[in-house]
């Protein structure tokens, strides 16, 4: 039942009620029928006048905008008819326009429109909340030149490669630099015509480094720079454990490249009639196997096992251990269907069982850090020393629900993986990439050994809690995963403590509100993470964009704003004037009968 019928049948059974004893004094000859009848009627009269004050008759009336200027409005146009313009902070300063301190303010002045038309870079993230829901319209402002946006790692490991993506507006054809502490160029890009770029390149050592970014136009002029704080962790070394049927040339490059890496590599190799050579050899079970995060083993080695080993070995890549299994000879069938099982699926191929690789996709330097890092041969020395013919076995590998890791020229996988519980577990049909490193190409014998075990071994080194996303001056930022006692400290030390909301339930998050650019320092449990505040008056083009982003999201998911007449509630004084006026006359009317 609506408002409006409750109220009416209130009103019909007071009515109702005031008649029936109006009625009784009548037949006991208290009240004279004529008085009786003219109390009904201004009765009614009341309550009618009651009912039109409180729900009005509708009418017919132009849609109204109201229409918020953000900063990048530009010029105000004239105000259209049923239009109402009011200003943010920061938007058209020389506008003479009603000035409103956020949008939840401007809609509380004026509460009835029909829409809402946002000019200029678009809404800040305070009046989000306020907007959710409103028929929304956005005529966005163009962007000032500048950062607009940047994505880095908030880490990245010593040796290893990190991306930078961002965007810049400025000049058509420009490009943009990364730079290391001392001001050497570590990767440059031409920016895209939407100004977006990707950098790639390699951490240097542990510890917090500052990074350089720098956007240039056409003639090398410097548009514009940030520093981007980089924290450098030292590279996990994965512990290796090779178990092989018979010595071969392929583990023993294999263990060179492993010991000049860094690794710590156990070897057993087993000949048969229990001799093995190597270091000592190690009980296949549980326990051995959790202090290493990469099994590599050959076909022979993989059979000598039996059921009852490679069980233990997959419960063991269940809990995060890396198997990679190297065919090097023929696979009988019992052996086919046991990688089957383990989702490593051989077919027999026609195809050529010899490939080389061009140098240029196979050269660069060395992805682990230790390992030679020699230039291929190029030109005259490149013709005397073409890229080696290496061997694969004639098979088709693949890894259900899995992927290829490296691929041969003509497209086959030569190096398939998948996903085991915690762990993962891959094969290689590669048996003689030792031939890389005998014709002084190590670089690309490194390269691939060093992205196959990065991609299959245990994922190990402590937990590192991750710094929060950079937070605005004066804006809120949402701070999660913390505990009673968690603060944070300015960067004039002053310490601020985070009170949990209850209703973030488990993620436990607080707001924060910085008063100060710079960094500030998350006390987290034991550890302190930096939190980077940024102050928009020094990022206009990449608040501007958020902003503008934002607002699009919004607009995009606002119901649809009447743009004709349409029909509203009509003035309510005239009765209230009437049943104010009616009522005092029924008083007077009611004094005057007690008195007679």
């Amino acid at each position: 039942m609506t408002p409006a019928t409750t109220v009416l049948w209130l009103l019909v059974l007071a009515i109702v009620l005031s008649g029936a004893r109006m009625a009784w004094r009548v037949s006991a000859k208290a009240l004279p029928a004529g008085v009786a009848a003219l109390r009904f009627v201004g009765q009614c009269l009341v309550a009618g006048l009651l009912w039109f004050a409180l729900f009005p008759p509708p009418v017919s009336a132009p849609a109204s905008t109201l229409v918020v200027l953000t900063p990048g409005a530009g010029e105000v146009p004239a105000a259209m008819p049923g239009e109402v313009s009011v200003a943010l902070p920061g938007a058209a300063p020389d506008a003479d326009v009603e000035r409103v301190p956020d949008l939840g303010t401007a809609l509380r002045r004026y509460p009835a429109f029909d829409s809402v038309r946002v000019r200029g870079h678009g809404l800040p993230a305070r009046d989000h909340d306020a907007a959710t829901g409103l028929p929304l319209a956005f005529e966005p402002a163009p962007l000032p030149d500048g950062l607009l946006s940047l994505d880095l790692p908030a880490t990245a490991v010593q040796g290893q490669s990190f991306t930078v993506r961002g965007r810049v507006q400025g000049p058509a054809g420009g490009k943009v630099e990364l730079r290391d502490p001392r001001g050497e160029v570590l990767a440059t890009a031409l920016h895209g015509d939407d100004g977006s770029f990707v950098l790639t390149a390699q951490a240097g050592p542990a510890g917090p480094t500052p990074f350089g970014l720098r956007w240039l136009d056409t003639n090398e002029t410097l548009l514009g720079e940030e520093t981007l704080r980089l924290d450098v962790i030292a590279a996990a070394r994965p512990r290796l454990l090779a178990l092989a049927g018979g010595p071969s040339p392929e583990l023993k490059y294999i263990r060179r490249w492993a010991v000049d890496a860094g690794l710590d590599l156990h070897t057993v190799i087993d000949l048969g009639g229990g001799v093995q050579l190597g270091d000592r050899p190690l009980p296949i079970n549980a326990a051995t196997l959790a202090e290493f995060d990469l099994v590599l083993l050959d076909e022979r080695a993989w059979r000598q096992l039996g059921p009852a080993g490679r069980g233990q070995l997959r419960e063991a890549v269940r809990e995060g251990l890396g198997v990679l299994v190297r065919i090097t000879g023929r696979l009988g069938s019992n052996d086919l269907a046991s990688l089957r099982d383990w989702g490593l699926l051989l077919e027999a191929s026609e195809g050529v069982r010899s490939l080389r690789w061009p140098d240029s996709a196979v050269g660069g330097t060395s992805v682990a850090k230790g390992i030679g890092a020699e230039v291929p041969p190029t030109g005259a020395a490149a013709a005397n020393n073409p890229a080696p013919l290496l061997s694969r076995q004639p098979l088709r590998l693949s890894a259900r629900d899995g992927r290829a890791l490296h691929l041969a020229p003509d497209g086959e996988a030569l190096v398939a993986w998948r996903n085991e519980g915690r762990g993962r577990v891959g094969a290689t049909l590669l048996s003689d990439s030792y031939r890389w490193w005998l014709s002084g190409r190590r670089a690309a014998f490194g390269q691939h050994w060093a992205s196959t075990v990065q991609t299959l071994a245990r994922a190990r080194g402590e937990d590192r809690a991750v710094a929060p996303a950079p937070a605005w001056l004066g804006e809120r930022a949402m701070l999660c995963g913390l505990s009673e006692g968690d603060h944070v400290t300015d960067p004039d030390g002053t310490r601020i403590p985070l009170a949990i909301d209850p209703a973030s339930g488990t993620s436990a998050c607080a707001g924060y509100w910085p008063a100060k650019a710079g960094v500030h320092q998350l006390q987290r449990g034991e550890s302190a993470l930096p939190l980077l505040v940024r102050d928009p008056d020094d990022y206009p083009a990449m608040i501007a964009a958020q902003r503008k982003a934002a607002t699009k999201t919004l607009a995009a998911q606002a119901p649809a704003a009447e743009t004709g007449p349409h029909e509203q509630p009509g003035p309510r004084w005239p009765w209230w004037l009437g049943w104010l006026l009616a009522s005092a006359a029924l008083w007077l009317y009611e004094r005057r009968a007690k008195s007679v």
